[in-house]
């Protein structure tokens, strides 16, 4: 093999070696957008299921068994006590034996609800439920009233979301009312 054989051999490693980094970097950045665009859809997809289970649940541990009738607001949990009702276990029961739409106050940043997705990964969530009154305002919490907010949040743990994902968290947010007919 002669100089020029040589040269030109080297030249096409290079031009070999540049174009399969290329490909490796660009393959890279899809796989990024792809795990972060599941992400997403998972987190979505939870949050979504969440929110169905708990719109089929009862407005207030009180509504389970009682008809609440306008004017007598004063007969529902009051604001400081929206959570787990008393004598529940929410740590061994989770949320299949919560029996209320308030029940999920329970979990915050301390003690997330934990959901194995089994190969999209591990999820956690946190909410927060409180009263608001429509005609004031969707955001601000207010005494006892027949319109309750929750608001949760759903985010990857575990593998940890891709650096480039941009998206870690989802945040979604529901209103459920009590209305009686009589």
């Amino acid at each position: 093999m002669n100089t020029g054989q040589t040269i030109l051999a080297m030249g096409a490693l290079v031009l070999l070696t540049t174009i399969m980094l290329n490909f490796y970097r660009t393959f890279h950045s899809s796989w990024d957008t792809i795990d972060s665009t599941q992400l997403g859809i998972d987190a979505t997809s939870i949050a979504t299921s969440l929110m169905e289970h708990a719109h089929g649940l009862a407005f207030d541990h009180v509504t389970v068994d009682t008809v609440v009738l306008p004017g007598n607001e004063n007969l529902l949990t009051s604001p400081g006590d929206l959570g787990v009702d008393p004598g529940d276990d929410p740590v061994e029961d989770r949320i299949e034996h919560f029996n209320d739409f308030d029940d999920f106050n329970f979990y915050d940043a301390d003690n997330p609800f934990v959901i194995d997705a089994a190969q999209n990964g591990i999820y956690h969530a946190k909410f927060d439920v409180y009263y608001i009154d429509p005609e004031v305002s969707l955001t601000e919490p207010t005494s006892e009233s027949f319109t309750k907010r929750m608001d949760m949040w759903v985010w990857r743990v575990q593998p940890p979301p891709p650096a480039a994902a941009g998206i870690d968290t989802v945040h979604m947010w529901t209103v459920m009312g009590y209305h009686t007919y009589y």
